[in-house]
């Protein structure tokens, strides 16, 4: 990573673990990977402050080491990827809480202190009273209620909803976030680099001999090590239906708890509807239906950006066509997530002028977001109302196709290129050409014939929310942006609708880069932006095109063009007349965008604005560190007023207002970072 980048890293390490655990994880990120003795070297630590650091660290996932031989000789690496992660720790408890609720939450955020843990660690962290000599397992077969002393460590500022009461509870909220993937088991593989686990597959996976074809072999094994990789990272099959067996059981188990019933007895009186209970004492023992307290767990970064770029989606659906619609789409996404794995890298799309391949998009039918209890949309809304319009004049057609890439222009179009650009500014064309787009989109109408099967729903007049959800999913999928593909359909197939994360992501880019753009520049600069990023990014023009395009006065748009140059948002091409001469004079300068650069450079730039305003947090906390420490003493929390005076609280209000701020820009600064560089 860059230079920035390791200096936030290393910002934030500082500023939750110490400065000596920070120092040590300086060291690694400036001098890259380190054996002990070349880490005692660099540092100028004792050994007994590298060890305790280094403990820290790699209980944290922030320091990857290896040991290749075996032989005690271990080395290590700064993990720069799992350190910025830091940063997003409050945004990870919030989004549990608003879906999981409290307890959920509170068990996410120990998780992250914990850095990685023990189901049976866990437990015991929670009730701290339970006897270690006392085996886990006859204390979860027996599901004995805390007694007085076996209450969970409760924070100060933790309300009493958070607190786990029961293993039950415990047990059941770890075997949500673990269903849900935010939660993920722990191999050793996640303790080593990129580059040492593709050092140690390539050790395991051996080549198959029986193959005679050379380039034949080296395929096959190169996708047997991709395997084993994936295998490590994201569990095996065997390990994936063994988890989600211990699961199930655990749901069963706690079901027969809640009701009171043994597993036989409950399902005999439910199939018979009874709402009798049994007797307790007849329960039958649920050891096998906990998860194994061996198990070792640690937060799934990778479930969470997901997550976090289905609610920018969502974003952009609400800000294009309204709430309700919106709504239907969180959902949609949300039942998307188990069929994706990384925030990037779900597609697979081949050449450039080739159709996307609807298969390798997750896919989600209606009849499933029928199925979700939370979903409930009421037709006589005003906000969920609809237009009603004639079905014959809903051209089905128009959506249920696959979309392809845009060809090369031929050369009768160069000429339009201009009123391209021109229209994607303004944002409409004229009326000329879209009576003309009409007309010919009629004459294929009478040329095609219709194969598509009528979907529409058939009601004599009325609106079942049925029909309201698929207009939603219909209005979704007709936007500019495409946020739905609806896949093409037999009388035998579910309806389904594909989500092109892909084509997305880019227009969660886009729209950053612009919206940047304006803020520091002004509107001119983000209509230029406009102008070179029509046709896929490979307009090229000078000056006076610019100038004819934008209706900029020549002055103003050569201090923009020359300002936007050198922060590097847009690029420029220097074309000499003559090969033999470089003079100005006999030079074509044609300006162009180019995104991957540009995002380059303002993830840069947003790195270095994060470090800088934690240290400016740094700054102003030791301006008023005396009174701060005093107010976060046990004895004075809760009693401010009473302890403190009248300036001590003065400046304790000033800072927590500060503090705020600064951590408030911190995190819309992390969600640019997001955008630019994880979706």
């Amino acid at each position: 990573m860059s230079e920035y980048a390791t200096q936030l890293s290393v910002v934030l390490v500082n500023e939750l673990f110490g400065e000596l655990p920070s120092q040590v994880f300086q060291t690694l990120a400036f001098n890259g990977r380190l054996s002990y003795s070349g880490l005692v070297h660099h540092s100028h630590f004792s050994t007994i402050e590298i060890k305790h650091s280094l403990s820290i660290l790699i209980q944290q996932h922030l320091v990857s080491w290896y040991d290749p031989d075996n032989l005690g000789q271990a080395f290590y690496e700064a993990n720069l990827e799992n350190s910025y992660a830091l940063v997003r720790s409050g945004k990870y408890i919030k989004l549990l809480k608003d879906r999981f609720g409290d307890t959920a939450s509170g068990l996410m955020s120990d998780i992250i202190v914990l850095g990685h843990v023990r189901i049976g660690d866990l437990t015991r962290t929670y009730f701290p009273s339970v006897d270690e000599r006392e085996p886990l397992s006859e204390i979860i077969a027996s599901n004995r209620p805390p007694q007085s002393g076996d209450k969970p460590i409760v924070r100060p500022d933790d309300d009493a909803e958070k607190d786990v009461h029961t293993i039950d509870e415990l047990h059941s909220a770890i075997g949500d976030l673990l269903g849900a993937g935010l939660l993920c088991l722990i191999h050793a593989s996640y303790f080593r680099s990129a580059a040492d686990n593709l050092a140690e597959a390539e050790h395991a996976v051996p080549r198959d001999g029986s193959i005679k074809s050379k380039k034949q072999q080296e395929a096959t094994w190169e996708l047997d090590m991709q395997q084993k990789l994936e295998d490590w990272k994201y569990g095996s099959k065997s390990e994936i239906q063994g988890l989600t067996q211990s699961l199930q059981r655990t749901k069963r188990t706690l079901d027969g708890n809640q009701d009171g019933l043994p597993p036989k007895k409950r399902k005999i009186a439910h199939s018979r509807s009874e709402s009798s209970h049994q007797n307790t004492t007849d329960r039958e023992p649920v050891s096998s239906g906990w998860l194994d307290h061996n198990l070792v767990i640690r937060v799934n970064h990778e479930k969470l950006k997901i997550i976090i770029r289905n609610q920018h989606l969502v974003a952009l659906a609400e800000e294009s066509i309204g709430t309700s619609t919106s709504d239907v789409y969180a959902e949609l996404l949300q039942a998307a997530e188990p069929q994706l794995r990384k925030c990037k890298d779900e597609l697979h799309i081949a050449d450039d002028d080739s159709e996307i391949e609807l298969a390798t998009l997750p896919q989600v039918s209606t009849d499933d977001l029928k199925a979700i209890k939370n979903l409930t949309l009421d037709p006589s809304s005003p906000s969920n109302a609809f237009g009603k319009v004639d079905p014959s004049q809903v051209d089905l057609r128009k959506l249920l196709h696959k979309r392809k890439k845009p060809k090369k222009r031929r050369k009768s179009d160069q000429s339009d290129a201009a009123e391209a650009a021109e229209a994607s500014v303004d944002g409409s064309a004229s009326s000329d050409e879209s009576d003309k787009i009409s007309n010919q989109s009629e004459s294929d109408g009478d040329r095609t014939p219709d194969t598509t099967p009528d979907t529409t729903p058939k009601t004599n007049g009325a609106t079942t929310p049925s029909d309201s959800l698929r207009q939603h999913l219909l209005l979704l999928a007709d936007q500019p942006q495409h946020f739905l593909i609806p896949v093409p359909r037999t009388k035998t197939d579910l309806e389904k609708w594909a989500i092109p994360y892909h084509d997305l992501s880019k227009i969660l880019l886009h729209n950053a880069i612009i919206s940047i753009t304006v803020s520091r520049f002004g509107p001119h600069a983000g209509r230029l932006i406009r102008i070179l990023a029509a046709n896929d990014n490979t307009t090229k023009l000078d000056e006076k095109m610019l100038v004819l395009l934008s209706l900029i006065p020549q002055k103003q748009m050569r201090t923009l063009l020359h300002s936007m140059h050198r922060a590097g948002h847009i690029e420029l091409q220097e074309i000499p007349k003559d090969g033999s001469q470089r003079r100005p004079g006999m030079t074509l300068f044609y300006w162009f965008f180019d995104p991957e650069r540009c995002r380059k450079r303002m993830l840069e730039e947003t790195y270095k604005t994060m470090t800088r305003l934690i240290q400016r947090a740094r700054v102003e906390r030791e301006a008023v560190r005396g009174t701060v420490e005093k107010a976060e003493r046990t004895d004075v929390v809760g009693r401010e007023e009473e302890l403190l005076g009248e300036g001590e609280m003065t400046a304790l209000n000033e800072w927590k207002e500060k503090e705020e701020r600064i951590w408030g820009e911190v995190s819309r600064l992390d969600e640019l970072v997001a955008v630019l560089r994880d979706f």
